[in-house]
C-alpha cells in the first residue's frame, strides 16, 4: 500500500520538462477551446499540453475562459451576474473548486509562453443561459423584436439541455449582449479587469464576437438612446443604413475604450489583443471599427482571422483585404484556420500558409484550434507536425521581414 501510495504521489507532482524558450519577437500562438479540449483542461495534463506548445516552439496561448454564458475560472464579476461556473451539462469533466485558468498561467510561463485568455464568445451569448434569463433587458433584438434568429427544431428526445446545446451549435439559440446598455458594459469590464487582477496573465484577448451583427440594435433602450441623441428620429428601418452603423460602432469603440483603460489602470504592460475578421466585413457585418482601435492607440496586437480553404485567395487577402498596410503600426499576426475535427488540414497545407504570412512580413501566426492542430484530430502525424512547425520557427526563421 505504501509503494501504491508512493507511485501516485510522484505521478501527481511529476511535471513536464521545461522547454528552452522560443524567440519572442514573433507571435507563435495557438487557441485552445475548452470544449474540444476538455480532457487537457480537467485533468493533470495541463502541462504537457503547454511543454508540447513550446517542443513546437510556439510562444503564446490563448486559452478559453468565457463561453456560452460562463466562465471557466471562479468569477465574482460572474456569479453576481447570475452566470455559473461552467455548464456542467457540456463541460463533462467540470470538477467543482478547480481553477485551469490559474495552472494554464502556471504552466505558460514555466515553459516561457504568453498567456492571454480569450474572452471567446464576447457578446454572444445562448438565450437560454442563466444570465440571459437573470437579465433579459441586457439583449439586444432585431426589427422583428426577435434576440435570436429562427431556430431549427430541436430533437424532442433529448434532455432539454441538450436540446438547448444542440440550438446553441446550430445557430439558432445565440443572442447577443447589448453593448450600448450601461449595466452590459460594466459587465464585459469588470469581467475582462477580474481576469487581469487575479491572474499573472500577460494580457487579453477579444475577437470577432465583441461585435454586433448588424440587424441588431433596435431593442427600447438603444432606440431611446438614438432618438435623444438625433432630435426624435428612430433609427433607420435599413439596418446596413451608412449612419445607423457608424452610429453603433462608435459606440462599441467606446466600449473597447472604457475596456482598454481599465486594463491597462490593473496592468500598464497587459496587452490588448483582438482577434478580427478583415476591416470591411468586421465593421459591415459586426460594426467592429477596429482600424479605428488601432489609431486610438487601444490595441497592442491583432491577429486577423483569415480562414481560407484555397491558397491563393489566402495569398492574395494577406496584400488585398485592408490591413496590411497597417503592420508597421502595430504587430498583426494571421489566424489560420486548421480546419473542422474530422476534416483536418495536412501539415504541409498549413506550411504553405504560414510561409505565405513570413514572405509578406506579418509578425507571426496563430492556430485555430488546438484540437485540430495538435490533438487528435490533427491532419497529419505528430512526427510531421513538429518537424515542419520546429523548421519554420527555427530562431533563424523570422517573421519579421
Amino acid at each position: 500500500m505504501l509503494f501504491l501510495g508512493a507511485i501516485w504521489l510522484v505521478f501527481a507532482l511529476w511535471q513536464a520538462p521545461v522547454v528552452p524558450p522560443a524567440a519572442a519577437e514573433q507571435i507563435r500562438g495557438v487557441w485552445m477551446t475548452n470544449v474540444g479540449a476538455s480532457l487537457m483542461y480537467y485533468t493533470l495534463r495541463a502541462d504537457e499540453v503547454v511543454a508540447n506548445l513550446a517542443k513546437h516552439h510556439l510562444n503564446t496561448l490563448y486559452p478559453c475562459v468565457w463561453n456560452r454564458g460562463y466562465t471557466l475560472h471562479p468569477s465574482r464579476t460572474a456569479k453576481a451576474a447570475g452566470a455559473p461556473l461552467r455548464d456542467v451539462t457540456t463541460d463533462m469533466l467540470f470538477v467543482p473548486g478547480d481553477d485551469i485558468l490559474r495552472e494554464l498561467v502556471y504552466q505558460a510561463h514555466r515553459q516561457h509562453l504568453r498567456i492571454l485568455p480569450w474572452f471567446e464568445y464576447g457578446l454572444m451569448i445562448p438565450a437560454t443561459a442563466a444570465i440571459a434569463q437573470a437579465h433579459p433587458d441586457w439583449l439586444t433584438v432585431n426589427q422583428a423584436g426577435a434576440t435570436v434568429g429562427d431556430p431549427l427544431a430541436p430533437n424532442p428526445i433529448l434532455p432539454r439541455p441538450l436540446r438547448n446545446f444542440q440550438l446553441e451549435i446550430a445557430g439558432g439559440n445565440l443572442a447577443w449582449l447589448n453593448p450600448f446598455h450601461p449595466e452590459v458594459q460594466q459587465f464585459l469590464t469588470d469581467l475582462i479587469v477580474e481576469v487581469v487582477q487575479r491572474y499573472a496573465v500577460d494580457g487579453i484577448q477579444l475577437d470577432d464576437h465583441f461585435g454586433l451583427p448588424i440587424d441588431f440594435g433596435y431593442d427600447p433602450y438603444t432606440v431611446n438612446r438614438y432618438q435623444s441623441e438625433h432630435g426624435g428620429a428612430a433609427p433607420p428601418s435599413d439596418p446596413s443604413d451608412a449612419e445607423w452603423v457608424a452610429w453603433r460602432a462608435n459606440q462599441i469603440t467606446q466600449l473597447m475604450e472604457k475596456i482598454t483603460y481599465a486594463v491597462k489602470a490593473v496592468d500598464p504592460k497587459a496587452a490588448i489583443s483582438i482577434s478580427p475578421n478583415p476591416p470591411s466585413f468586421a465593421y459591415r457585418k459586426y460594426l467592429q471599427d477596429w482600424t479605428r482601435w488601432v489609431d486610438l492607440g487601444l490595441i497592442d496586437e491583432v491577429v486577423v482571422q483569415l480562414y481560407r480553404t484555397d491558397l491563393s485567395i489566402f495569398e492574395n487577402d494577406l496584400y488585398n483585404s485592408g490591413f496590411y498596410q497597417l503592420r508597421d503600426r502595430v504587430p498583426i499576426a494571421i489566424g489560420l484556420y486548421t480546419g473542422p475535427f474530422l476534416s483536418s488540414k495536412p501539415i504541409d497545407r498549413l506550411s504553405q500558409e504560414i510561409q505565405a504570412v513570413q514572405a509578406a512580413g506579418y509578425r507571426g501566426v496563430a492556430f485555430f484550434c488546438w484540437e485540430t492542430t495538435f490533438w487528435f484530430f490533427k491532419g497529419s502525424s505528430a512526427q510531421e507536425i513538429w518537424q515542419t512547425l520546429v523548421n519554420q520557427f527555427a530562431p533563424s526563421s523570422s517573421l519579421l521581414k
